[in-house]
């Protein structure tokens, strides 16, 4: 039995923490397999992953190798090593893969077959303007693609499932990869293919039941769902158009959850009993969603992938506090370890350690290091194709996983009291808010075409409704920054999600704050309302008071709680430098003043003995005095010097460096995990 959990993965009864890394057999030489795994085992890895391409192994439509030609395409082969050295392994056989292939590990001839390629609102096939050559884009509604698919993995499960169970290697199995239409998540750019704008009727039929119940909310008078067109770009006249408009963005949504519930139904009926999940690319916004990935049956969960910048704390500290606050197991699939050959962009090992460290200090749990062995148009990692190491990424890696492994970390867990609720609903808005796709050579967020001004595709229609500062950016919101900003100025630890996560998930903080605008779901307005009224939860609102609905119909819930509210529960925060933390009441475990300093504390499950990670996020070294109630003794883990002294703590870091300390309360000792 093997199984995914808070913390890590179960494997035969057994909790063990969830560190893999990345490696491609067959870019690898065969007689270099087993001095590659070596190495691998010697920085501590006891699971890799790898992709099993479909480009690769079906050469020609209809023929196979899987060895008999190519040695290096042995994959029954190469799970045996693998299970020979004791590795786990997780599998990605796609049928989407990227990995830097130039067709991204689909067959030619099934991304030129006409009735799979996706199309634009002109009928034509939509192109990914890849660096190294361009091709078409599949539709995801495309049933023959899914048909192909199933051919491909049928192939595949006689080899798999020879690894799996109790003496296999085979530990999880990914459903596609990075599923959010190749980067191409404006609405209005595809997909609008026959088999895509059936599904939208699909969709239409599924949530609104009856013809006349769509025809309400639109205050139009179609005949039959078919009779919708889906919408080329924006040219609503008035609010009470906007249904229409969100629901081709829902559908956007729609289709991604309708293709992973493909894949997941094809990976189940291979019957190789191993967990499923799945990486978003990047996005904590629509048309992406962890929590409904997760909520898809046979979905055990779904992760975010991760390639920062050097010294880069703002993304990691939002993604990975995100997906804290969001996902069954804090997760990032593919966290960079090397670079891509166009990247223009190569971390050293310290930037590398740093990244990583400051990530399960904010709450990262499990993660796969992508990649641990270089291949084509790949570089900087620990281990060279042909079995030769690099001494500082290869030594970063061996010190760190033994710290973590010794230190148990993963069994540690933050427990923040304050969440940041983002508003889904205003990233839809602003999706659906162009009258076109601005910028549509741009190939993915790191390879850019023309950099046409966004402001050239906004309509001229003014709705009379409030909408966030950057109509660009989905992903951003002003006021929730600004949140963010002002907890970090102050050293409170916090979480974010959105408003997919179930109530039971919120009841874990004291205090929500929770971007509101003139319109929000009335359910999720119920939701919040629900929060605030147990005793000691504080909901705290901004920067708008809504008064409409999903359906920009009248809907006040939330501002009639407002009116009612005696218990001083509720907040309305137009202007957040007037938040007032002492109404919080929230009690700090550790004070200072240093703002290039940031803290994280990481309980046991049980007693007040903790991890306390310190990092320096500067290019200077910084003295840092923590204070605290009671007597309690500090042990250095990992990079740091520090002594106590009359209930405070003064510690030295050097730049951009994550160090973590064991914290012992007096008279309590540490404990088995």
């Amino acid at each position: 039995m093997i199984k995914f959990t808070e913390n890590g993965i179960e494997i035969n009864g057994e909790e063990n923490p969830l560190y893999s890394g990345s490696l491609h057999y067959w870019r690898i030489q065969r007689e270099d397999w087993n001095k590659i795994l070596d190495e691998i085992k010697g920085m501590g890895f006891e699971i890799i992953e790898t992709y099993i391409p479909w480009s690769v192994h079906e050469y020609e439509e209809g023929k196979y190798d899987f060895g008999e030609i190519d040695k290096n395409k042995d994959l029954d082969g190469f799970l045996f090593l693998c299970e020979e050295k004791g590795l786990s392994v997780i599998v990605r056989p796609g049928p989407h893969i990227n990995a830097e292939m130039t067709l991204f590990g689909y067959p030619e001839w099934i991304l030129h077959d006409e009735a799979i390629q996706a199309k634009n609102p002109w009928g034509t096939t939509v192109v990914y303007p890849y660096v190294t050559k361009q091709f078409p884009i599949p539709s995801y509604a495309s049933e023959k693609l899914y048909e192909k698919t199933e051919q491909y993995f049928n192939k595949l499960t006689p080899i798999l499932k020879k690894h799996t169970k109790e003496n296999g290697c085979i530990v999880a199995i990914q459903a596609d990869n990075e599923t959010c239409n190749f980067f191409r998540d404006k609405p209005y750019i595809m997909d609008y293919s026959i088999a895509s704008i059936n599904l939208y009727h699909q969709m239409l039929k599924e949530k609104y039941e009856t013809i006349e119940n769509l025809n309400y909310e639109y205050n139009k008078n179609y005949q039959n769902f078919e009779r919708v067109l889906a919408p080329c770009g924006f040219k609503g006249e008035k609010r009470e158009d906007l249904p229409y408009y969100f629901d081709w963005v829902e559908y956007k949504e729609y289709q991604i959850l309708y293709a992973l519930k493909k894949m997941i139904t094809i990976i189940q009926r291979m019957e190789l009993e191993v967990p499923i999940f799945h990486n978003c690319a990047y996005q904590d916004y629509t048309p992406i969603s962890v929590q409904r990935d997760e909520e898809l049956e046979g979905m055990s969960v779904a992760g975010i992938d991760a390639y920062p910048e050097p010294k880069d704390s703002v993304m990691l500290r939002e993604r990975i506090r995100y997906m804290a606050g969001s996902s069954r197991l804090p997760f990032v699939p593919e966290f960079g370890s090397g670079s891509w050959f166009d990247r223009n962009c190569l971390l050293t090992a310290e930037e590398e350690e740093y990244g990583y460290l400051y990530s399960i200090m904010n709450g990262l749990k499990a993660v796969n290091f992508y990649m641990l062995v270089e291949r084509d148009r790949w570089t900087g990692c620990p281990i060279t194709n042909d079995g030769r190491i690099r001494e500082d990424f290869y030594d970063m890696f061996q010190n760190m996983l033994k710290m973590l492994k010794d230190t148990k970390i993963y069994q540690y867990k933050r427990q923040p009291k304050i969440l940041i609720l983002k508003n889904y609903d205003m990233g839809r808005f602003k999706a659906l808010y162009s009258v076109m796709d601005a910028n549509m050579l741009s190939s993915n967020c790191f390879i850019t075409g023309p950099e046409l001004p966004a402001e050239l595709f906004l309509p001229d229609t003014d709705l009379q409704l409030s909408m966030d500062q950057d109509p660009n950016s989905y992903a951003s919101e002003e006021w929730v920054q600004a949140i963010a900003t002002s907890l970090d100025q102050h050293h409170y630890e916090y979480n974010y999600s959105d408003e997919y996560l179930s109530e039971e998930k919120r009841e874990e903080y004291d205090v929500i704050f929770a971007a509101t605008y003139d319109f929000m779901d009335e359910e999720e307005q119920k939701r919040l309302v629900n929060f605030a009224k147990h005793k000691g939860k504080k909901l705290i609102l901004g920067p708008q008071i809504p008064y409409l609905g999903r359906n920009f119909r009248d809907c006040s819930i939330l501002k009639r709680a407002l009116e009612r509210d005696v218990d001083h529960n509720f907040t309305v925060l137009k202007d957040t430098n007037l938040l007032d933390y002492a109404t919080l009441d929230i009690q700090k475990e550790y004070t200072y003043e240093i703002s290039e300093v940031e803290i994280s504390v990481h309980w046991q499950s049980t007693g007040r003995n903790h991890l306390l990670f310190i990092a320096n996020r500067s290019n200077q070294s910084q003295t840092l005095q923590l204070r605290y109630t009671g007597k309690r003794s500090f042990s250095n883990i990992w990079k740091g010097q520090g002594y106590e002294k009359n209930n405070s703590f003064q510690a030295e870091i050097i730049p951009y460096t994550v160090s973590v300390w064991r914290v012992e309360m007096e008279g309590e000792a540490y404990g088995k995990q």
